[in-house]
């Protein structure tokens, strides 16, 4: 189960990612700054070659309007997962 969460974080996290840079209407450089990391790291957490680390992460649920409500969706979608494994 601990690969199913992690590659189900990965695409949420990067969806999150592109969603608020798209929001911010900024570029992946002007992201990467944000986010303290450089261009290449960011650009690859965009395309789901890598997830984001616990900083990346922090710093990204920062960016959010409502970052308690987004965890909280997440804990509904993790419930999904885990019925959906039940099933």
């Amino acid at each position: 189960m601990r690969e199913q969460y992690n590659t189900f974080l990965k695409k949420e996290l990067k969806d999150l990612a592109v969603k608020t840079r798209k929001e911010q209407g900024i570029t992946q450089r002007k992201m990467s700054e944000i986010l303290e990391m450089n261009e290449t790291s960011y650009s690859n957490i965009e395309t789901g070659v890598y997830m984001c680390g616990t900083l990346t992460t922090v710093l990204l649920l920062m960016e959010q309007k409502d970052p308690s409500g987004y965890l909280k969706e997440l804990e509904l979608k993790f419930q999904e997962l885990e019925e959906g494994e039940e099933g």
